[in-house]
């Protein structure tokens, strides 16, 4: 699967899908659990992919530091 560029080709692939114009998303079973998902991860779903692939471990990481990081601009700006 592709990933997009912008959202509004996502907007523009729902609308199509939901005026029965493109076939519907397959979705497959989970590797480990018994999630559905698209296969954007491969063999995982996202919750599984996070949790288990080097990858989804460094993503969700990265999240982490980002959301630490404004968290700590915001309470400098608080306390002065």
């Amino acid at each position: 699967m592709p990933t997009d560029p912008t959202a509004a080709d996502r907007q523009r692939r729902y609308r199509a899908r939901q005026a029965g114009l493109l076939p519907p998303v397959k979705l497959r079973p989970c590797a480990t659990c018994p999630r559905l998902h698209t296969g954007i991860h491969g063999n995982h779903c996202w919750e599984c992919w996070e949790k288990h692939d080097p990858a989804g471990r460094l993503a969700r990481a990265q999240r982490k530091r980002n959301q630490r990081t404004r968290d700590r601009a915001r309470a400098n700006l608080d306390n002065p």
